[in-house]
């Protein structure tokens, strides 16, 4: 007993003078990181106000275990956006912050990168892992894509291009956006299309285009619908999957303000029209199920007509 008491006192005493240093210069981490020899992790993170990157710092980076598994691994960064400024040291540093964000095509928080010295992304995640022995694995699947560029980088011509894609197929799909950089050494590697990389190029540019194009068409969700269906028919793989779940998204829209307004069993129809757009975005072995769910809630228009008046009143 008197045993188990001494080490966990001395454990209270030791650990907080090894907790782990957090940075927030990320080109000061880049060149600590090349000094060395490690790679950079980068939490991309809104500390007064995302219940998730709150809760991965105190679940996990804020953990003991997680700075003995990163001490000779990485070189930590926090890149904060909070609301309140003075967190981060005002104004200026707060806007420094935004643009990494931009420049990493960081939409969501939290979101962890992982990163050579000078500065390719390799991996990461996003999200809040459940605990500390998560997280580790999803940074060491990271860490094995750094050997893949290390390796990749000591070849040379189009089998470099084919190792570099290897990296990039290797980052989780909700990342790739970031490892811009690797397309870019790609295409100039590949000028061939061996590796396909003309194809991805080709999706690149019209997801980054329909992004640009959904914000100058604002709350109209026709038009944003017009846009989504036109990218759907020029794109595949993840991009396919990311593009049918923002259909979802607008059409959902389109049906509350449908419901909303609905005066006439005519207006129940077209909010079943609507719902019947959906089956467009789902993998083939859904559809029956979901067309049936759907013929179900829709079996008697003038009773879902009446709901809506009722709900209305």
């Amino acid at each position: 007993m008197f045993k188990n008491l001494l080490i966990a006192g001395l454990a209270a005493i030791v650990a907080p003078a090894f907790a782990a240093e957090w940075m927030t210069d990320l080109d000061a981490a880049r060149t600590r990181a090349a000094a060395e020899n490690k790679a950079v992790l980068v939490d991309f993170t809104g500390s007064d106000w995302c219940t998730y990157c709150i809760r991965l710092r105190n679940n996990v980076f804020s953990k003991p275990e997680f700075d003995a598994y990163a001490a000779d691994k990485f070189v930590l960064v926090e890149i904060d956006v909070p609301r309140d400024s003075s967190r981060v040291g005002g104004r200026e540093n707060l806007v420094r912050n935004q643009s990494l964000c931009e420049e990493f095509k960081v939409s969501g928080f939290p979101t962890v990168l992982v990163m050579t010295a000078n500065g390719t992304v390799v991996g990461g995640f996003v999200g809040c892992p459940a605990s500390v022995q998560d997280t580790a694995q999803q940074l060491d699947k990271s860490l094995e894509n750094a050997q893949r560029l290390e390796a990749a980088n000591a070849l040379t011509g189009v089998e470099r291009a084919k190792a570099l894609m290897a990296v990039y197929e290797n980052m989780p799909d909700d990342l790739k956006e970031s490892a811009a950089g690797i397309l870019s050494q790609i295409a100039e590697l590949d000028t061939e299309n061996a590796t396909g990389i003309q194809n991805i190029m080709r999706e690149t540019e019209i997801m980054n285009k329909l992004e640009q194009d959904l914000r100058a068409c604002g709350r109209n969700a026709d038009r944003a619908l017009e846009l989504t269906n036109a990218a759907i028919a020029q794109v595949s793989g993840s991009n396919l999957q990311t593009l049918n779940g923002l259909k979802q998204q607008i059409i959902l829209s389109k049906i509350n303000a449908a419901f909303a307004t609905a005066e006439t069993v005519e207006d129940v129809l077209a909010v079943k029209a609507l719902y019947t757009q959906i089956l467009e975005t789902l993998p083939a072995e859904e559809r029956a199920a979901a067309e049936a769910r759907i013929n179900q809630l829709f079996a008697n228009p003038e009773e879902v007509l009446e709901q809506i008046k009722r709900q209305k009143r």
